[in-house]
């Protein structure tokens, strides 16, 4: 009987969230690059909890060759943080029972770290039943827990979550980040881990291509009297610091500096903040606008010449923006407002993809856009290198074999 490649994430299809879309292209890829091999693809995975919350999927299917199990948990509110470790208690009991009875001797492992008790749940159960963890680093807990607001590098729960995840680290079979920056920090918490920490980034949804403008059905709403149009499209949460837009184009406007339009698209705590501060400073120069599905993302990241990625400085090395690479797809240069060794500056640094503005700095990211407007000419080949980059560079085929290599390896 062949060895399984299980995937292990609470989040996949249909949910539509990021991550489920993310694990549910490495399922399907792994089960293509594995036909014919010793291994078959399973995923175990919870009901739709996100974006197709209370659409209930069938406990037991196979789409496109990759074997899901769905696993039962409670589905209470997530705006109640009690409420919300119920659930997160009874998917991780049934998510135990299920990898339990399913894992075999010599199957590999690959789970998730979202949430946070989901890593320690499989690698138990993997140990218990002979089989290999694989580790995939999306979020580098207790580290992200402080500039979210939950907790402080001093306190005791963040001393305990740290110990903890250091003897996670040590206990898996591998490691993988998503970004340069993610492994230094690993490494920083045990340098001994060396030689089992791999970098496999993200990549670009493979429908993603350029929009030319004349059939994009959002120029309207941002092409006004030929602006250089400068886009913020996705979470507009408390890391993502996004009043620093607000301040640059508050310095743009009290100098008298037209011909540019900020265009804000997205969702979270930050974005009823962002627009009190436009409305207390009648800024004319900012647009936002509500989230838009997925399948007009293409369009939206289009009508824009300049897309902004927008870090707080304490989140270098804990999180990598995964629309990034949909964003170079697009054809879009990239203003990285973060710092100068996080993934983003990197990725942007290699290929010459955009600008890196410091995050506590707005006079400077308003003396760089007022820079770009003046050299919009200049823009075409900017466009044209974070195309090449993300067909050649950054694409699903390169990281679902690197995946497939690591997996499969003796």
């Amino acid at each position: 009987m062949p060895n399984t490649i299980w995937i292990v994430s609470e989040l996949f299809a249909p949910d539509d969230a990021a991550t489920a879309h993310l694990m549910t292209q490495i399922a399907e890829g792994l089960a293509a690059e594995s036909e014919g091999s010793q291994y078959s693809v399973s995923v175990i995975c919870a009901q739709p909890t996100y974006t197709s919350r209370g659409q209930k999927a069938s406990r037991r299917e196979i789409i496109n060759g990759v074997q899901i199990n769905r696993c039962w948990s409670t589905t209470f509110s997530k705006d109640r943080l009690m409420l919300r470790a119920v659930n997160v208690v009874t998917i991780m009991m049934t998510f135990f029972v299920k990898m339990l009875f399913r894992f075999r001797r010599g199957d590999r492992v690959l789970v998730v770290t979202n949430p946070p008790p989901l890593p320690f749940v499989a690698t138990l159960a993997a140990k218990l039943r002979g089989a290999r963890t694989y580790l995939l680093i999306h979020d580098i807990y207790p580290d992200v827990l402080v500039p979210t607001g939950f907790t402080q590098s001093a306190s005791l729960p963040y001393r305990i979550i740290d110990f903890a995840t250091r003897r996670l680290y040590q206990s898996v079979t591998r490691i993988i980040t998503i970004g340069r920056d993610m492994k230094k920090l690993v490494l920083q918490k045990n340098p001994n881990l060396k030689s089992k920490i791999s970098v496999i980034t993200n990549w670009a949804d493979e429908q993603m291509c350029p929009v030319p403008k004349e059939n994009n059905k959002f120029q309207n709403q941002v092409d006004v009297d030929n602006e250089l149009v400068i886009q913020y499209s996705g979470n507009m949460g408390r890391t993502h610091g996004l009043n620093i837009i607000a301040e640059a184009a508050t310095i743009l406007e009290q100098k008298g500096i037209g011909g540019v339009r900020w265009m804000m698209c997205g969702w979270g705590s930050g974005k009823k903040n962002l627009e009190q501060i436009c409305t207390e400073k009648n800024l004319q120069s900012v647009t936002i606008l509500d989230p838009v599905p997925r399948e007009d993302l293409a369009a939206l990241i289009s009508a824009a010449d300049i897309s902004i990625i927008s870090f707080i400085p304490e989140m270098s090395g804990i999180s990598v923006p995964s629309r990034m690479y949909n964003i170079l797809a697009a054809g879009c240069p990239i203003i990285g407002i973060t710092e100068p060794d996080s993934e983003l500056a990197q990725t942007i640094f290699d290929d010459a993809l955009g600008w890196v503005s410091p995050p506590d700095k707005p006079e400077l990211l308003a003396d760089l856009v007022v820079q770009l407007y003046k050299q919009r000419s200049e823009l075409a080949d900017y466009h044209q290198r974070c195309r090449n980059a993300a067909t050649t560079r950054y694409t699903k085929t390169n990281s679902i074999q690197a995946y497939y290599a690591l997996l499969s390896e003796v």
